[in-house]
């Protein structure tokens, strides 16, 4: 007769596991961001720069858009630029001569670069559910990739906001409107391709839109929606930051978030750009400059990965490299609008 008091053996859930193996995602870095600024500029503005360097070259000649003359109207303002029209026959021709900017400016490609170390016996024993060396190179790529797109932006030297023409920019001491906008178009008017604004900003574009009861059409570009205005997509971008918060110190970043506080309250009363772009060479818009021979590489695009070899200590070493400039090459390609929350 069998013991009632015996329990039955029961392979349990927590035994059970000893065999199973999860399934594991590849590594996730949260702060990633889509980064389209760069897919527009790598896709619509690209250009493969060859000896490390770009030269802008630009004829000299008033481009400010001032008033002229009732008396002028028939001619279009220009130094050494002249047409002749209307004149009757064995009339002297008008002479033009476009004299070139003696001292263009060139714009040396930057590098950003990053080494990965790994030991070796580490993709070969622990490699089974993602490849861990790829592994390394995708995460310090999008960090890479990352920098890249803040320095489009921020760079001392090519950077957009320290590339504004002076005519191309004004400030509103309050939240970007349609009219901020508006005012922007009427600046950069000629065949622009796109706004860009923090997405804190965007946000707050928004409302002050609902608020004057316009509806906000969107636009669908790599597959993804925009918000859009006047036909034109307005690209969601963290990099254009905010900075100088009232009250809140001195100096540029991001203010210390208090704890429990929505990130955007961090921000109110900071200052941050809009911007308005016309992109590509064809267009005499801005330019992303790239290290020609590296644009197109499928691995890692616009980086390139290079063996740096094995250590004594079985490490071996990778260095990503990415070598980027930004180009405006019209004043007029480029507008800004200084705003607040």
């Amino acid at each position: 007769m069998a013991d009632e008091n015996l329990t039955p053996a029961i392979l349990t859930s927590d035994v059970a596991r000893v065999l199973s193996s999860s399934t594991k995602s590849a590594p996730i870095w949260s702060p990633r961001t889509p980064r389209w600024i760069l897919e527009f500029l790598r896709t619509q503005a690209i250009v493969p720069v060859e000896g490390g360097a770009y030269q802008v070259n630009r004829v000299v000649d008033d481009d400010n858009g001032t008033q002229i003359q009732k008396s002028a109207l028939l001619h279009v303002p220009s130094k050494n630029l002249k047409a002749s029209h209307s004149h009757p026959d064995n009339t002297p021709v008008e002479h033009s001569a476009g004299l070139y900017d003696t001292s263009p400016r060139e714009i040396r490609l930057q590098v950003v670069q990053s080494a990965v170390k790994i030991p070796n016996r580490v993709p070969a024993l622990y490699s089974d559910n993602h490849d861990q060396l790829q592994a390394q190179l995708n995460v310090a790529s999008e960090f890479i990739a990352e920098t890249a797109e803040n320095l489009v932006f921020n760079h001392p030297d090519f950077g957009l906001l320290q590339n504004v023409a002076p005519r191309m920019q004004f400030g509103v001491d309050g939240p970007p409107t349609p009219d901020v906008l508006d005012d922007l178009l009427s600046l950069g008017w000629r065949r622009p391709d796109l706004f860009v604004m923090h997405p804190y900003a965007l946000a707050e574009f928004r409302k002050q839109a609902t608020a004057r009861s316009l509806s906000l059409e969107e636009v669908e570009v790599f597959g993804s929606p925009f918000t859009a205005w006047r036909g034109l997509p307005i690209v969601p971008s963290n990099k254009l930051q905010f900075v100088g918060k009232a009250g809140g110190g001195s100096g540029k970043g991001t203010p210390k978030q208090e704890a429990g506080s929505h990130p955007k309250a961090q921000v109110q009363g900071g200052g941050t750009s809009v911007l308005l772009m016309r992109l590509g060479e064809a267009k005499q818009g801005v330019v992303y400059l790239s290290a020609k021979g590296t644009e197109g590489a499928v691995r890692l695009p616009s980086i390139s990965v290079e063996f740096m070899g094995l250590s004594e200590s079985a490490v071996t070493g990778y260095l990503l490299t990415a070598y980027l400039g930004v180009a405006v090459l019209s004043s007029g390609a480029l507008a800004c609008a200084d705003v607040r929350l």
